[in-house]
C-alpha cells in the first residue's frame, strides 16, 4: 500500500554525494582483424530462389521481404585446424583452508562488489518519471519513487559509480526498463471506449534540481542509496545525458527516414559445405582422452 500523497516527502540526492561515469580506458580498444574466408575449392553447386521475409531494423519500419538467391557450395575440405581443447578442469577450492579464506577476503576488500540496480521507468508527459527499482534483483526489496528527471535520458550508458561524503564508493551497473506515456492521448483513447482513464496522480514536484519522493514506506537502505545516486548523477552529468538523448532521437529519426525512402532488401546467401576427417579427441588436459 503506498503511502498518502501529503505524508511523501520531496528529497534531493545527499549535496557531498558526488556521482560520476567511469573514465574511459586511456588506449581505445583496437577493433579486430578482419576475418579472411578460406579459398574455398568448389566442387558443385545448388541453387534456389527463396521469398524471404526478415525483421526490420527498427520496430516502426515495414517488414525487409523479397526474393534472394540461396546458393549451396559443396566444396573441397579447406583443411581448417581443429578447435582448441578443453582447458583443464580447475582445482577444486578448499573452503575450510584458512589461507584460502584469507585470499578470497583480500580479494573482495580489492575488488569492491558491483550493485546491479533492476529499474522499471515510465516517463509520463517526458517530465515525470515512476520508478520500481529493485537492487541486485531483490523483489522483497522493491521501492516506487517519482521523479521530476526525465529517465529516458538514462538510456545509452550501463555503468556509474557514486562517493558518499564518507569517501565510501559504491559502483553500479544498470538494468533498465524504459517506457514513456503520454497521458493526453492516454485519457482521449479511454473516452473513445468509454472508460475512466486510470492515470496514476503524480505528487508535487518541483521543477529544475533533481528531486523525487518515495512512496514505499520503509524502504530499503540500499534502495533509497540507489536512488540517491541516481540523482546526484543526473545533478552532475544530466545536461550532458540530455544532449545524447537528443542526439540519439535525431540520429535515430534521420535513420528511419533514409530507411523509408530506400527500402532495405534481403541479401542473397551462400553457404560452403565440405566433409571433414574426424577430429582429434578433447581431452581436457589429460593424457589418454580420459573424459
Amino acid at each position: 500500500m503506498l503511502a498518502p500523497l501529503s505524508a511523501q516527502e520531496v528529497r534531493q540526492a545527499p549535496a557531498d554525494t558526488v556521482a560520476s561515469f567511469p573514465e574511459a580506458p586511456a588506449v581505445a580498444p583496437q577493433p579486430p582483424a578482419p576475418v579472411v574466408p578460406p579459398d574455398f575449392r568448389v566442387e558443385s553447386t545448388q541453387v534456389k530462389r527463396v521469398d524471404v521475409v526478415e525483421a526490420p531494423e527498427m520496430p516502426d519500419l515495414p517488414p525487409v521481404e523479397g526474393t534472394i538467391t540461396l546458393k549451396v557450395n559443396t566444396v573441397a575440405d579447406p583443411g581448417l585446424p581443429d578447435p582448441p581443447p578443453l582447458p583443464p578442469p580447475l582445482p577444486p577450492l578448499l573452503p575450510d583452508d584458512p589461507q584460502v579464506r584469507e585470499r578470497l577476503a583480500a580479494l573482495a576488500a580489492e575488488h569492491r562488489e558491483t550493485t546491479v540496480g533492476f529499474i522499471s521507468a515510465t516517463v509520463y508527459d517526458g517530465s515525470r518519471t515512476l520508478l520500481h527499482c529493485y537492487p541486485s534483483g531483490g523483489l522483497d526489496k522493491q521501492v516506487t519513487a517519482w521523479s521530476n528527471v526525465d529517465f529516458n535520458h538514462f538510456c545509452g550508458f550501463a555503468t556509474f559509480e557514486a562517493t558518499g561524503g564518507d569517501g565510501d564508493v559504491r559502483k553500479y551497473s544498470l538494468l533498465m526498463g524504459i517506457g514513456s506515456v503520454n497521458t493526453e492521448r492516454w485519457r482521449e483513447r479511454a473516452a473513445e471506449q468509454g472508460v475512466d482513464a486510470d492515470v496514476p496522480e503524480i505528487p508535487s514536484l518541483p521543477d529544475g534540481a533533481p528531486s523525487f519522493v518515495i512512496e514505499t514506506e520503509n524502504p530499503a537502505p540500499e534502495c533509497v542509496a540507489l536512488i540517491e545516486d541516481l540523482h546526484a548523477l543526473y545533478r552532475a552529468e544530466g545536461a550532458r545525458m540530455a544532449e545524447a538523448f537528443v542526439a540519439r532521437e535525431q540520429a535515430r529519426e534521420a535513420r528511419k527516414a533514409y530507411l523509408l525512402a530506400h527500402p532495405p532488401k534481403p541479401k542473397d546467401v551462400t553457404v560452403n559445405f565440405w566433409k571433414r576427417g574426424n577430429p582429434a579427441p578433447a581431452t581436457n588436459g589429460k593424457e589418454g582422452g580420459e573424459p
